[in-house]
């Protein structure tokens, strides 16, 4: 009798179905305290004019160790300084070459250089660190003031007295688990700052939605910071009547700001690494949905796009260039962008390369 019942098509198609949906609920109930999702409605997109015009880019190390560059920093001579995900930094120099400037002890995200010509890292896994000029690794911050872990730093800024202002994506999920973030819309993470003269840290902002990079005004006297999974950049007070207020500087952009660098003009240079999940987007509303998603095993989290977006702004939040690849996917993603002499470079996670884009394209065509 059972074999006939095998026999019969709907039972063979009944069978394995309800074996899939044992396992997802075994999957789903053990993974089910992992977040706790709210409702939230995501915005719109509002385009910015956007030059499609970011593939012409020339390379700027055409052979090199460095997988899946992060971010960018030049030294006083026009060396180019990059984190890569096998956890080194490394250097290329002005002829192109690149050699290993550093072995950290984790990876290297957000990477600027203070006014001793140290190298100061955002070091996921470990904390804040600089390394000196031979490359060697000296920890500034394991831990905030209360002994909890600074184990999820992402982007930083350094100001004219030292102090170094950086993110905290997420106080609740790791770096691998970062994009349970998004499922549960909750303000996880938070910006500190560190005084290098009393080696004190303290939080100057909290409660964001996993904040990435950070950048300070020509003056100092406001800090810009990027939001991935709200996909928009505000601005926080630090000096004058505003101090300790934060607005919205640009908000409903196509993806996920990454890190973010400013330059002598008073710009800032905006880099988004990702297209916004529009799937997600779709389920925002629905907290029981993301919830159950969610708690599935890591090897089901959504994957993230490839997106090779750039937005340069004023100090007053209006948009000056907004460039982006939708020609050719040689780019991929771009995690920093940082001007350069005659262009911008640009930090390629994806494609494993750092590119030189030139501002010269503009008058090609245009």
């Amino acid at each position: 009798m059972f074999r006939r019942s095998l026999s019969n098509p709907a039972i063979r198609i009944l069978i394995p179905s309800v074996f899939l949906f044992l396992i997802f609920g075994i999957f789903i109930l053990f993974g089910w305290t992992k977040t706790d999702p709210i409702d939230y409605q995501p915005d719109d997109i509002i385009r910015q004019e956007e030059r499609d015009i970011l593939f012409i880019s020339n390379v700027v190390n055409e052979k090199s160790p460095i997988e899946k560059p992060f971010g960018l920093a030049v030294d006083s001579k026009g060396a180019i300084y990059t984190g890569s995900s096998d956890g080194n930094i490394y250097k290329i120099k002005t002829d192109g070459q690149t050699e290993l400037f550093a072995k950290t002890s984790g990876r290297a995200l957000g990477i600027v250089f203070d006014g001793k010509e140290n190298l100061v890292a955002c070091v996921s896994g470990l904390g804040l660190a600089f390394y000196d000029s031979k490359g060697n690794e000296n920890v500034l911050l394991r831990e905030d003031s209360e002994g909890n872990p600074l184990t999820n730093l992402y982007g930083l800024d350094i100001g004219s007295d030292g102090t170094v202002y950086f993110t905290e994506v997420s106080r609740k999920f790791s770096y691998d688990d970062s994009y349970l973030e998004e499922f549960e819309s909750k303000p996880n993470g938070r910006i500190l700052a560190y005084n290098p003269r009393n080696q004190e840290v303290e939080t100057i902002l909290e409660d964001l939605y996993h904040p990435t990079g950070v950048s300070l005004s020509s003056s100092e006297d406001f800090l810009v910071f990027g939001e991935k999974y709200r996909h928009r950049v505000s601005r926080f007070w630090l000096k004058g009547k505003k101090a300790g207020k934060d607005q919205f500087f640009i908000t409903h952009l196509p993806g996920s700001p990454a890190l973010i660098s400013s330059d002598s003009q008073k710009n800032f240079w905006i880099a988004l690494s990702s297209p916004r999940h529009i799937a997600i987007d779709k389920i925002q509303n629905f907290p029981i949905v993301k919830k159950m998603i969610a708690a599935l095993p890591f090897f089901f989290k959504p994957i993230e796009g490839e997106l090779a977006y750039i937005l340069s702004m004023n100090e007053e939040g209006d948009v000056s260039l907004s460039l982006m690849d939708n020609t050719s996917d040689k780019l991929g993603s771009i995690t920093s962008a940082l001007q350069y002499g005659s262009g911008v470079l640009l930090a390629g996670f994806s494609s494993q390369k750092i590119w030189k884009w030139k501002f010269e394209t503009l008058e090609m065509f245009f």
